[in-house]
């Protein structure tokens, strides 16, 4: 942002900041040139002094709404002497008053005095109320923003913008990055130079304010308070006032600082909550370290120890034997096969190193391939295949998309009943918007309470046979979600659940070749 104040817009509470003390000099001279004005004019009017008596009380009090106590003073001073000096006979003269006179003139004199400072005081007063009353106001305004924002960023935007309206300033906010080096907050309105920044470690490392209107370093051009909050140092807070404000009073650094401390508050709050957030992040990662590591060495028990036995027995000479022994040897590597694959694409979903590679598919090429991929888990099963004759080729990653069928075949046979048939339905949407393809079977179905987590990993129905991570459902996700698509889970007409996955459709142009 630019540093100059050129067509800058001041907020109205700045009036009050940017006001300064009236002049003492100015005040006296209005002083003088009330109550002489009053002497001359009253020189020409043929009444009884006993008149501008009156007129001078009057006069003393109105000047008391526009000057302090000590000129009001002077006023009743001066207007006694000018009343005796030029009304009182004899005239122009402070000659000795007969006793009435003289009561009149001390009675006048205390009046005058008493009333005006009353008057000041009650002025002091209302002024008083009033510069609390926009403090009190300027932390309410500031307080109600940050407790409506909900990052760190947004706060100091907010806190930034609202001190320079009010300070008629430019602001800086300074913080400590992970490394401990001071570093300037993006919604800061001017970037300190390199001599500032100095300034800035220096407050922060003495837990002093310093720079402008300091006794530390006052040479720089902005005032530069630290944030501090129970106790430690969290950054800086700089302010760069206009060149015409030479000091502050007491009231106005008071504003300053108790500006300051709300941004402390609020930065120390974000770091208590990015700080618990860091810590449930941990823990959640730890649970699902733990939970990974139980389920992975849970699952490589069985087929290893089937494999172990297996090896054990091969060199028996019943080949019936053998051959019994080579298929549960069989079984047991595609079942770690396929545990292992799903570590594997659990992996690159997580670390984003999966990338879909479209090309021109055949929904009942991918069916076979996916019932290939699932082998023997479908033994026992009957497939009703119910495919729109008018399926048409649509884009997808057909690796992606077996993986997804046979992770959804996969899920159904581990929770159904051994022998229940399934139905895959394909089609193309009314709106000829999306393909969709379905695989329904007539299981026990999705419990309600699973399907806000249906998705997410090492989630395993009640129902689930032995084996599995819980990681298949949450593979078919994010291979659809890389592909563009969605997944949706319901309940199947035959009572069980269902699993329908959706592909954006464009038709093309010409049958693609396939000789190439």
């Amino acid at each position: 942002m630019p540093d100059g104040d050129a067509g800058r817009k001041v907020a109205p509470g700045s009036e009050y900041w940017r006001t300064r003390p009236s002049s003492v000099g100015r005040e006296y001279a209005e002083v003088v040139a009330v109550v002489l004005g009053v002497a001359l004019a009253g020189s020409f009017v043929p009444v009884s002094y006993h008149f501008f008596g009156y007129i001078y009380l009057l006069t003393v009090i109105a000047l008391s709404l526009r000057v302090g106590r000590w000129p009001v003073l002077f006023a009743a001073v001066l207007s006694a002497l000018t009343w005796n000096f030029v009304f009182m006979t004899p005239r122009l003269s402070l000659a000795v008053l007969n006793l009435e006179d003289s009561l009149m003139l001390g009675t006048y004199f205390f009046a005058a005095l008493i009333g005006g400072q009353l008057t000041a005081r009650i002025r002091a007063q209302e002024r008083e109320e009033r510069e609390r009353e926009q403090r009190a106001m300027a932390f309410f305004h500031l307080t109600r923003a940050l407790a409506a924002t909900r990052t760190l960023d947004e706060a100091a935007e907010v806190a930034l913008r609202q001190a320079d309206d009010l300070f008629a300033a430019r602001t800086a906010l300074l913080l400590l990055d992970e490394e401990g080096r001071v570093v300037v907050h993006a919604a800061s309105s001017f970037r300190p130079d390199e001599q500032e920044l100095a300034v800035a470690s220096v407050a922060l490392q003495s837990g002093r304010p310093a720079g402008r209107y300091t006794e530390q370093l006052a040479g720089v051009d902005s005032l530069h308070l630290p944030l501090r909050s129970a106790g430690l140092t969290l950054g800086v807070f700089a302010v760069r006032l206009p060149p015409e404000i030479t000091e502050l009073t007491s009231k106005q650094r008071d504003l300053i600082d108790g500006f300051s401390a709300q941004i402390a508050l609020f930065v120390e709050r974000e770091r208590l909550r990015a700080g618990a957030e860091r810590e449930k992040l941990l823990a959640e990662s730890d649970r699902l370290h733990r939970t990974l590591l139980d389920s992975v060495s849970h699952e490589l028990k069985t087929p290893l120890a089937v494999l172990r036995s297996a090896a054990e027995k091969m060199d028996t000479p019943d080949e019936h034997k053998r051959a019994s022994l080579t298929e549960e040897i069989r079984t047991a590597t595609q079942r770690l096969d396929h545990l292992v694959a799903n570590l594997l694409d659990q992996t690159r979903l997580e670390t984003g190193e999966l990338q879909a590679q479209p090309d021109w598919c055949d929904v009942r090429d991918l069916v076979g391939a996916a019932r290939r991929a699932v082998g023997e888990a479908l033994a026992g099963r009957t497939l009703k295949l119910e495919i729109a004759a008018d399926m048409p080729l649509f884009m997808a990653d057909s690796v992606l998309m077996e993986h997804v069928l046979a992770n959804i075949l996969l899920n159904a046979a581990r929770h159904t009943p051994g022998g229940s048939p399934f139905r895959l339905t394909a089609g193309l949407e009314p709106g000829r918007a999306r393909i969709f393809i379905t695989v329904a079977d007539s299981g026990p179905g999705i419990a309600p309470e699973l399907m806000t987590h249906l998705f997410q990993k090492f989630r395993r129905g009640v129902t689930a046979r032995a084996g599995g991570l819980g990681l298949g459902l949450s593979i078919v996700r994010g291979f659809m979600l890389a592909q563009g698509g969605e997944v949706v889970a319901g309940a199947s007409p035959e009572g069980g659940a269902s699993f329908t996955v959706y592909l954006p459709y464009a038709a093309h142009g010409s049958v693609p070749n396939d000789e190439r």
